[in-house]
């Protein structure tokens, strides 16, 4: 999935589920930042308050094994049951890391992330879970299992859905999965199922004493509208702004909180916490330079612990943590990968 699901979706599932406008947009942004949490920073270096945060997306998907196995499968392809239905192959091949739809993992995961009652980690959590109906039969982790049909494919990485190009996260696309029984997918469908069981999850955490048949109809209102914010089939995505002009105008109704939703700032959260630090002239003549030219550097504003940015790091790696025992008691069990 994308930042259609993650963020404008996602909002809309969580205020159709009561939760106040405030928390829906911590944890719908902390959703999508998940994605754009792609770089290491190490910042106030060699002070009291030297801090390093921990990435939840990598650009570079050849890093080391025990790296992508930190990222992954932790935060995009939680690995679920590879005997479910939806796994079936032509060539009968499983795979113990493949990702499978409301596994059992992924709930425990989502639920450990949910009693603690933390937006920011809830929205991480939120974004693995609803990616196990995206990236379903697919694996975190270098390997053939992953592979599709074409010359195209065998020129990239076998590394999640890198041979499937963004075929699993775009809303409105149906497409095939060669390697598949059943080899007609659409995502629309994917997508409003996650949407339906994200809804009963954050459902239950709002009103856990709450009637189930006006729950019920809150879910079947929230399907209805998200289907006609998709619209119709888009196969090169091309009608995206116009989706996420209609999750907006959705946003301003009552039922999802009526207030419009902004649209997503990637660097909001991060200038808010941070200003970079300007580099001396020396730092520029090679040979006296302290630090390397074309390392940025930053340092905390005041108030920083309290600044999103400075706790959704803090929520991704608990998310992370925590996430590692719960595979560890079952996924990772008979892996011989290194640096497990």
């Amino acid at each position: 999935m994308d930042i259609e699901f993650h963020y404008y979706m996602t909002y809309l599932t969580a205020t159709r589920a009561g939760l106040s406008t405030t928390d829906a947009e911590i944890l719908a942004y902390s959703s999508q930042y998940v994605d754009e949490n792609n770089r290491s920073f190490w910042i106030n270096r060699g002070q009291p308050n030297a801090y390093r945060n921990y990435i939840t997306q990598t650009k570079n998907i050849l890093k080391p094994t025990h790296v992508l196995m930190r990222i992954y499968p932790i935060f995009h392809f939680i690995p679920g049951d590879p005997l479910s239905p939806t796994a079936q192959r032509k060539d009968g091949k499983l795979h113990q890391l493949n990702t499978t739809p409301n596994s059992k993992n992924a709930n425990r995961i989502f639920d450990r992330a949910i009693a603690s009652g933390d937006f920011y980690r809830i929205g991480i959590a939120a974004h693995s879970y609803v990616d196990t109906w995206a990236h379903q039969n697919f694996v975190g982790y270098y390997d053939a299992f992953n592979a599709m049909s074409g010359f195209l494919s065998r020129a990239l990485p076998n590394i999640g859905h890198a041979d499937a190009k963004h075929k699993p996260d775009w809303p409105a696309l149906v497409w095939q999965d060669c390697r598949l029984t059943h080899e007609t997918i659409d995502n629309r469908q994917r997508f409003l199922e996650a949407a339906h069981h994200l809804f009963h999850k954050l459902r239950q955490f709002v009103q856990p004493n709450g009637l189930a048949s006006e729950a019920a109809e809150a879910a079947d209102s929230l399907w209805q509208d998200l289907d006609q914010a998709i619209g119709e089939a888009d196969p090169t995505n091309r009608h995206k702004a116009l989706r996420i002009q209609r999750y907006r105008d959705l946003s301003e109704c009552s039922r999802y909180g009526g207030q419009r939703l902004p649209i997503f700032d990637s660097k909001y959260w991060f200038n808010q916490a941070l200003r970079r630090q300007p580099q001396r002239f020396t730092d520029w003549i090679p040979g006296v330079a302290k630090r390397r030219f074309w390392h940025d550097t930053y340092v905390w504003k005041d108030n920083y612990q309290n600044s999103h940015w400075y706790q959704f790091q803090a929520a991704a790696k608990v998310q992370q943590t925590d996430a590692w025992e719960i595979l560890k008691q079952d996924a990772w069990q008979g892996l011989t990968l290194i640096n497990l």
